[in-house]
């Protein structure tokens, strides 16, 4: 092994650890595969053991921590981020494939929403309830669940893991790590702000590796009492089963077919920004971006040219350059997994309008560059049409009523988010009403996801506590209730 590349390291129980492991992954700059930034270990599982067990031992003191001096933790992890803004974002750019101002973007959203979640931490807290027993009250308080493993992906390699962390820790559990291959980096800038915050030793570890070995460890450890997960389909199928089988908690996040629906009434402006912001901001490598737009027969041809056209102006190239409208994807794989989509959409009838191929240019061949993808006249039944395409591929579908738009909106039950571009508000609210999605969109694109908006924010604390009811006698009383 060459000594010029950098090793990452574990941290676990408050030092950085090298690691035993024999196996490691590159971690390769997405626009230059050339560039090897440096090498993550692909841990085995007595790290993974040992993280677990020093985050069980550091629980006991951390969950006795009063919430706000937890959050405080948090603001001062913030403060440290905030300082360190810049830095950060190159390295998401390096090593992710955003663009710099992509990069600079997720790391304020990341800023503002660890401070909402420190600040929020003192007003934790659960309610008095007025019980039917004379000389009686009751209360809930909220406790913490213990250790929890957090394995977390390429596409947002800082907010994610950092609000996870950020809901863990004040709801006063003990995290285990395990960040994406792909950014490694940028997980180790982001536990040192935790680190250098003051994190007692232990309550925050760190470790690298395959979620099917160090992520399947972490499940397995008796002490692991819930597991969050980001990634591809069968990483979280994986997980599930195994959580499953200890029935333990278990939430996940996944890319999914967001839809986007534009009416005939639409401002066609707005939701060419929208469906161009949604569809091929970062690659199109969010959980919600835009995967596919229903389109009504009115408005189609037009939407469409002047979509293919904005689209087939965005500049390729590493996201340092300012002039750079689209970076890479991150890996090969996806690269190999989008066109196959997109082939078999084109054998199945399917029309690409632009893309469809890797960028061939001198400058971008190094990289792991997938032009901007739009396939036309995409039917429900196509695998396009129901299975995400990760990269910038855009799925279209074209009918002749709201009706029919909705029926296809809602083909997959559920989805992460949705869209609508309409200046009927009936329409608007008859989509809301219909739409199965965590986040609905109206004349916005879909990745506006806003972390301090309850289903966000409150789902996430719910998930990482547990509520107590406490009944309280102060009185004689005239006995129960019952």
């Amino acid at each position: 092994m060459r000594q010029d590349i950098k090793i990452y390291r574990n941290y676990i129980g408050g030092a950085w650890m090298g690691s035993p492991a024999r196996r490691h992954a590159p971690n390769i700059n997405p626009a230059d595969a050339s560039d090897l930034i440096g090498e993550a270990p692909l841990s085995i599982g007595d790290e993974a053991v040992a993280a677990a067990e020093v985050a069980v031992h550091a629980f006991h003191s951390w969950r006795q921590t009063p919430a706000p001096e937890r959050g405080a933790l948090v603001l001062r992890a913030a403060r440290l981020l905030a300082e360190r803004a810049e830095d950060v974002a190159r390295v998401i750019v390096r090593e992710q494939g955003k663009t710099l101002a992509e990069a600079r973007v997720e790391v304020q959203r990341t800023i503002a929403y660890a401070e909402f979640c420190g600040g929020a931490a003192a007003a934790m807290d659960g309610i008095t309830v007025p019980l039917r027993t004379p000389a009686h009250f009751g209360y809930t308080r909220r406790r913490p669940l213990g250790v929890v493993a957090l394995l977390t992906p390429e596409w947002s390699p800082l907010a994610l893991p950092f609000a996870r962390l950020a809901q863990a820790l004040v709801c006063g559990n003990t995290v285990v790590l395990k960040p994406a291959l792909a950014t490694p980096e940028t997980a180790e800038w982001l536990v040192r702000c935790f680190a250098d915050a003051g994190a007692p030793s232990g309550v925050v570890n760190l470790v690298h590796g395959l979620t099917d070995e160090t992520g399947a460890t972490l499940i397995d450890h008796p002490a692991v009492r819930a597991v969050w997960i980001g990634g591809s389909h069968a990483d979280i199928a994986g997980a599930r089963r195994q959580a499953e089988a200890r029935t333990m908690r278990f939430m996940s996040e996944a890319m999914d077919v967001n839809p986007v629906v534009v009416l005939e009434d639409a401002d066609l402006n707005l939701a060419l920004a929208g469906v161009l912001a949604g569809a091929f901001g970062n690659a199109g490598q969010s959980h919600t971006a835009t995967k596919r737009v229903i389109l009504m027969h009115p408005v189609a041809d037009a939407f469409l040219e002047e979509l293919v056209a904005q689209v087939c102006k965005l500049r390729l190239g590493s996201g340092l350059d300012n002039e750079v409208g689209m970076g890479p994807c991150t890996d090969e794989a996806q690269i190999q997994q989008a066109l196959d989509l997109v082939r078999q959409a084109q054998m199945e009838g399917a029309e690409t309008l632009c893309g469809g191929a890797r960028a061939q240019d001198e400058a971008l061949a190094h990289g792991y560059f997938l032009r901007p993808t739009i396939v036309d006249r995409v039917r429900p039944a196509m695998r396009i049409a129901r299975e995400p395409a990760p990269g910038p591929v855009l799925a279209v579908t074209r009918v002749e009523s709201f009706a029919e738009a909705l029926a296809h909106a809602t083909r997959l039950h559920t989805v992460v988010a949705a869209g609508i571009y309409t200046r009927d508000g009936a329409r608007m609210l008859r989509f809301v009403d219909e739409m199965n999605a965590r986040s609905v969109y109206i004349n916005a694109p879909t990745t506006g996801d806003e972390d301090q908006m309850p289903v966000n924010h409150d789902a996430l604390i719910d998930f990482f506590s547990e509520m107590s009811a406490v009944y309280v006698q102060y009185g004689p009383g005239n006995g129960s209730a019952a």
